[in-house]
């Protein structure tokens, strides 16, 4: 029966355990759906438990700020998780079309993205009891309706749980993934706070020419402010993201619902802040209208090399290739078109030149 309701359209990207593909679903009357289908080829004992382990933890999850699975089935023979397909833009693309524009990302905008993190990873942890251990930007998409989604739960674990290896992405990775290959809730909340910083700075946190010399940063290094490169960033964002950034556990917030709750409050207490719509609108002026699915439009998310193990060794590696993860997929971007002039985006601040 898959083989007919579901129909693969072309590939997006491909790792070692096997591909994401655009798909369609394909129902009566001619009724046709959008869809994601991440395959897995090579069926390793190893291999075939993490996958079957990712479908079961998105089974558990629905929720708005969260990509949803809607199947678990064989498409051509290939063990197959069949994943919502997110009409937008992932928070590298997001990032990498403001360093286009010399622009930082809006202030507001950037608390509100990632207070809608906080709610999706607020309601993993009570659904699931997972941390999701990949939270980085190629990870967060904004859809063109303005709703932001936490997607690829394929290294979450059992919150609190000790690991036999590191995985992760080393510019992300919270310190006690490093030292105690321990991850729970508040490690998804420091590696929230290295990609706030992003928004705020344009810049990586962690910035380093190998894996060893990043993670060093990550356990060790300073940590600055985001007001030393971006002077607009109130003192409230400021304090938020240094409680996300303690790198005692103990000393971030309790849980993702007190960080979340610590952005609304500074967004919100002045009785106006920033909604879906919002972001929409921000969005729009941002990648242009009407782009469509189109390579590089939305649904296509830039290529972000993902988990591969971080080895003991601690190698040079090349730096296109220097964020690891060992299950989920790459996918594939080219660059976004604009049909239409771009007008100048709503709030975003210009860079320092200094």
């Amino acid at each position: 029966m898959s083989e007919t309701k579901y129909r693969i359209l072309k590939e997006l990207g491909a790792g070692g355990m096997g591909t994401v593909c655009k798909g369609l679903l394909i129902g009566e009357a001619g009724f046709q759906r959008p869809i994601v289908i991440k395959q897995l080829k090579h069926a390793e004992p190893e291999h075939l438990r993490l996958f079957v382990e990712e479908a079961r933890r998105y089974a558990l999850l629905d929720h708005e700020n969260i990509g949803r699975i809607f199947d678990f089935e064989r498409v051509r023979g290939e063990l197959c998780i069949i994943l919502e397909f997110i009409d937008g833009w992932s928070l590298i693309e997001y990032l990498d079309r403001h360093r286009e524009l010399g622009y930082l990302p809006d202030v507001d905008l950037s608390v509100f993205i990632v207070s809608r993190v906080c709610r999706a990873l607020q309601y993993v942890f009570e659904r699931a009891r997972i941390a999701h251990r990949d939270v980085s930007p190629g990870n967060i998409m904004m859809t063109t309706e303005g709703t932001v989604k936490l997607i690829d739960f394929g290294i979450a674990t059992r919150s609190g749980a000790r690991e036999s290896h590191l995985a992760g992405k080393p510019a992300y990775i919270s310190p006690e993934m490093v030292t105690e290959k321990r991850a729970d809730h508040r490690s998804d909340l420091f590696s929230l706070g290295t990609v706030l910083y992003e928004m705020l700075t344009g810049e990586r946190l962690f910035p380093g020419e190998t894996t060893g010399e990043v993670l060093e940063k990550v356990v060790a290094g300073r940590i600055p402010t985001a007001q030393e490169t971006n002077e607009a960033v109130p003192d409230a964002v400021e304090m938020i993201l240094a409680r996300a950034l303690e790198r005692k556990a103990a000393r971030r917030f309790p849980s993702a619902s007190a960080m979340g709750e610590a952005c609304e409050h500074f967004l919100y207490d002045k009785g106006y802040g920033p909604t879906n719509l919002t972001l929409k609108h921000y969005l729009g002026s941002l990648f242009g209208r009407g782009v469509g699915d189109v390579p590089g439009g939305p649904g296509a998310p830039r290529h972000e090399p993902t988990l591969i193990p971080v080895r003991d060794d601690m190698k040079t590696v090349p730096r296109e290739a220097e964020e690891p993860t060992r299950v989920s997929v790459p996918l594939i971007r080219v660059a976004v078109p604009v049909t239409t002039p771009l007008p100048e985006p709503v709030g975003p601040r210009k860079r320092s030149s200094s």
